[in-house]
């Protein structure tokens, strides 16, 4: 998080900012690593789950961000409620994306932006030129209530989920916190 001075009458004071920089998060973020490697970057706990059950542990979403988080200014505590294991460095990290939106809400507030998207245009046109964390909730997958990512202005960090081909399958919400 960034530390900010304000000066004013010929005193100055040090302001804390409440959220991360951007360009810190994505540069700790592991973007477009594959689950299995992204797991091995983590270590610890979080790795000897996944070579235990790789398909019970195959999406790393959660764990991607949780990484970002940790090394680029808002790290997870281990007093943070959810499921969390730890990394080789000894960070907690989170594994699901339920608690990970909990965990952003309670850090950054609600969502700056919140929509249900229609479209791909209608996507583009709430988040174009826009960098934050990015949340899709989405109805129809078996073993996830949805994706946690950044999105730095045209892309998401791994994938993105705005509209799905598959009809059982659909992102009933989007949230977005904007961050510089």
């Amino acid at each position: 998080m960034a530390v900010i001075t304000a000066a004013a009458g010929g005193q100055s004071s040090a302001i804390q900012a409440k959220r991360p920089l951007f360009s810190t998060l994505w540069s700790n973020y592991p973007v477009k690593m594959a689950a299995p490697d992204v797991y091995g970057l983590v270590g610890g706990q979080a790795l000897a789950l996944y070579k235990e059950n790789p398909t019970g542990y195959a999406n790393a979403c959660a764990l991607r961000l949780s990484r970002s988080l940790n090394y680029g200014g808002m790290p997870i505590k281990q007093s943070t409620k959810g499921y969390k294991v730890k990394g080789s460095d000894n960070k907690p990290y989170l594994l699901r994306v339920r608690e990970m939106i909990t965990f952003v809400e309670q850090n950054l507030g609600k969502a700056d932006i919140a929509f249900k998207p229609k479209n791909n245009e209608d996507v583009s046109s709430q988040l174009r030129e826009k960098k934050g964390i990015i949340i899709f909730k989405v109805s129809g997958w078996g073993d996830a209530s949805g994706h946690v990512t950044l999105w730095n202005g045209s892309d998401c960090g791994d994938s993105c989920y705005f509209i799905h081909s598959t009809p059982n399958v659909r992102t009933t919400d989007i949230f977005f916190w904007n961050l510089r």
